[in-house]
C-alpha cells in the first residue's frame, strides 16, 4: 500500500494538533509515513515539532516527524500540502477587528474590512507558497484552509492555474452537524444542498435517507424560538453559541432558505457592531482561550517528554481536511462542500467566479455535475460580494489604492465611500510591512 508524505504549512498553528490527530486516526485509510511541519515562526515551530515527535514516539505511530522553515525542504516529494497560514498572526487579526470597530464597522476575521485586511496580507504569500509547491512537488495536492478563502482562491485561479489546489472550509460541516442534531439525526444520515460563495451562502434542502424534505421542519423549529442543538465539535464557546442563535434571525428575515452563520454580518451589520466589545474581540478570545490552552499543553508535553495526560479535543477542522485528502488518495468520489470555478454550474452567473456548493472529490480533485439557477435576490447579493472579492485581488496584485477603495465601498458591511476611505487609510497605517504599497 502506498504511504504518503504530508506537509502542514503554518505548522506552528494551534490547529496543528487536531489535524495531526485526524491524520493518525485515519491511518488505515491513508497511511502517512512522513509528516512535516513548515512555518516562518521558528520558535513555535520547534515546540510544535518536538510535541509531534513525542506524540508519535509514545503512541508508536509509524511515521517520521520533521519540522523546518524551508519550503524547499518541506515540499520535496510531498503528496499533500495542507496550508493554514495567518500572515501577521492573531496579533494582526486583533488589529483588523479593533480598527474596524473603531470606525463603527463589523470587526470580524473574514467579513468586512477585517477580511479585506487579512486578504491583503495573505494574497502574495499564498501565491508564493503555491508556486513553490508546484516547483518542488508538482504532483502534490494542496488542500487550503487559509482565509479569506474565496479571495485567496481567486488569486490562485489567476496566478497559479496549474496548481492542484482545493480550497475548503469547515464552517458548513459544523453547521450541518448542528442542524442535524437539532432534527434528531447524525450529520452523515442527511443530504444537504447549498449554493453561494464561501462564507456567503444558504442551505436550500435537507433530506433524510427516505427522501423526506426536512428544511421546513428545521425552519419551524427556529421560527418558534426553540434554538439550535449544539454538540461539542470545537466551536462551543460563548461567541459561537450566539452565532448559531443568530441563524434564526436570518430565517425570520428571509425564510426561503437557512443562511450560513456568516450571513449575520451581512444581514445585520449594525447589530453585530453594537454587540461587539471594541476592547476585547474574537482575536483576544482565541489568544486567551484556544491558543493558550493548546500551546500550554504542548509545552507541558515537551517539558515532561511524555504525552501522558494530554487531552485531544474534538476538532471538525482536522477531520474535514483529512477526509478530503483521503477522497483524493483513494479516488472515492465522496460528496463534500467544494469551492470551484463556476463554469456554468450557477447557470445565470459569470463562469469565472469561485462558487461554493456540493460536489464530489476524487483523484482528479473537485467536480460538480449540476446546474442551478440562482434566484434574483440571492444572485444580486452574490454578484456584489464577488465583485468585492475580485477587486481586493486586483488591489493586492496591482498595488492599487483606487481598487482597494472600490472593493471596500462594495462590501455590504460598509455603508458609504466615506466610511470605506476612513477604514482603508486606518488599515494601511497599522499594516505597514504587510500590505503591498498602494498607489
Amino acid at each position: 500500500m502506498k504511504k504518503y508524505k504530508v506537509v502542514i504549512v503554518g505548522g506552528a498553528s494551534s490547529y496543528t494538533p487536531g489535524i495531526v490527530r485526524s491524520i493518525m486516526n485515519a491511518y488505515d485509510r491513508m497511511p502517512v509515513d512522513k509528516l512535516v511541519l513548515q512555518d516562518v515562526d521558528s520558535e513555535k515551530l520547534e515546540m510544535m515539532g518536538k510535541y509531534l515527535e513525542i506524540l508519535f514516539r509514545d503512541e508508536k505511530f509509524p511515521a517520521d516527524a520533521e519540522w523546518t522553515t524551508s519550503r524547499e525542504k518541506a515540499f520535496k516529494n510531498a503528496d499533500f500540502v495542507f496550508t493554514q497560514i495567518r500572515t501577521g498572526g492573531l496579533e494582526m487579526r486583533e488589529q483588523d477587528e479593533k480598527v474596524s470597530l473603531a470606525h463603527g464597522l463589523v470587526g470580524q476575521e473574514t467579513c468586512g474590512p477585517g477580511g479585506f485586511a487579512f486578504a491583503m496580507r495573505s494574497i502574495k504569500p499564498i501565491i508564493e507558497i503555491t508556486k513553490d509547491v508546484v516547483k518542488y512537488a508538482p504532483d502534490a495536492w494542496i488542500i487550503n484552509y487559509s482565509n479569506p478563502l474565496p479571495i485567496l482562491a481567486e488569486a490562485i485561479r489567476r496566478e497559479v492555474p496549474n496548481s492542484k489546489s482545493l480550497f475548503i472550509c469547515d464552517m458548513p460541516i459544523v453547521q450541518q452537524m448542528a442542524m442535524a442534531a437539532t432534527l434528531g439525526y447524525e450529520e452523515k444520515e442527511l443530504t444537504f444542498e447549498y449554493f453561494g460563495l464561501n462564507h456567503f451562502g444558504w442551505f436550500t434542502s435537507i433530506k433524510n435517507k427516505e427522501g423526506e424534505e426536512l428544511l421546513p421542519k428545521l425552519k419551524e423549529i427556529m421560527l418558534n424560538g426553540e434554538g439550535m442543538k449544539l454538540i461539542d465539535f470545537g466551536h462551543l464557546d460563548e461567541s459561537w453559541m450566539k452565532t448559531f442563535a443568530n441563524i434564526a434571525k436570518g430565517v425570520k428575515a428571509f425564510p426561503d432558505y437557512i443562511p450560513l452563520t456568516y450571513m449575520q454580518y451581512y444581514y445585520f451589520p449594525e447589530a453585530m457592531v453594537k454587540k461587539s466589545n471594541p476592547n476585547y474581540t474574537r482575536a483576544n478570545e482565541v489568544m486567551d482561550g484556544r491558543r493558550k490552552e493548546v500551546f500550554d499543553e504542548c509545552k507541558r508535553v515537551v517539558e515532561a517528554n511524555s504525552i501522558k495526560g494530554y487531552e485531544h479535543s474534538l476538532d471538525a477542522h482536522g477531520d474535514f481536511i483529512v477526509d478530503q485528502a483521503i477522497a483524493i488518495a483513494n479516488d472515492t468520489n465522496e460528496r463534500f462542500m467544494v469551492n470551484v470555478v463556476n463554469n456554468g454550474i450557477f447557470s445565470n452567473m459569470d463562469d469565472d467566479i469561485i462558487i461554493e456548493t456540493f460536489g464530489t472529490i476524487s483523484k482528479d480533485g473537485a467536480k460538480v455535475e449540476k446546474s442551478i439557477e440562482i434566484p434574483k435576490f440571492y444572485k444580486s447579493m452574490m454578484v456584489n460580494q464577488n465583485a468585492y472579492e475580485k477587486l481586493t485581488v486586483d488591489a493586492a496584485l496591482e498595488g492599487s489604492y483606487d481598487k482597494a477603495l472600490k472593493a471596500l465601498t462594495l462590501n455590504a458591511t460598509v455603508p458609504s465611500v466615506e466610511k470605506a476611505k476612513e477604514v482603508l487609510d486606518a488599515l494601511i497605517e497599522v499594516n505597514k510591512g504587510y500590505f503591498p504599497e498602494l498607489k
